[in-house]
């Protein structure tokens, strides 16, 4: 079964936040956690309370369940409303201020979670390259 999150009007830039989700994208919630906690940036500690609550909404919804088989099925951000704002520039004008914000979207799923997909590598033969007559 998958249990949905979303953290909408986050005060923090969509790219700020896009830069963390490889390292959620696919993982158990745990090893998501603890990843996470490592990194100095701002959206790490977002996306950490919003992994949590997914935890919490999965237990709250089927009280049978073990949190460890949790992982991370999809993980995005989109684009909210952007906050206008001005600062007063000289002679009378003014800049404008866009103050971004941020929909995070997180998908944990309890299902099987798919193993990795080996590539195969072809291991190319090297011909020796003829060797030239001595002259």
């Amino acid at each position: 079964m998958d249990y949905k999150v979303k953290v909408r009007y986050l005060r923090i830039g969509r790219r700020k936040v896009s830069r963390l989700l490889p390292f959620v994208r696919g993982e158990y919630v745990n090893h998501a956690i603890s990843n996470l906690a490592t990194m100095p940036q701002m959206s790490s500690v977002v996306l950490r309370k919003a992994i949590k609550s997914g935890i919490a909404n999965a237990i709250f919804q089927s009280r049978n369940i073990n949190p460890d088989t949790l992982w991370v099925k999809t993980a995005y951000v989109d684009k909210a409303p952007t906050l206008k704002r001005i600062r007063a520039a000289s002679r009378g004008s003014a800049d404008p201020i866009l103050k971004r914000l941020s929909h995070i979207t997180i998908i944990l799923s309890d299902d099987k979670k798919p193993e990795k997909k080996k590539l195969k590598v072809k291991s190319a033969k090297v011909e020796e390259a003829p060797k030239a007559a001595e002259v």
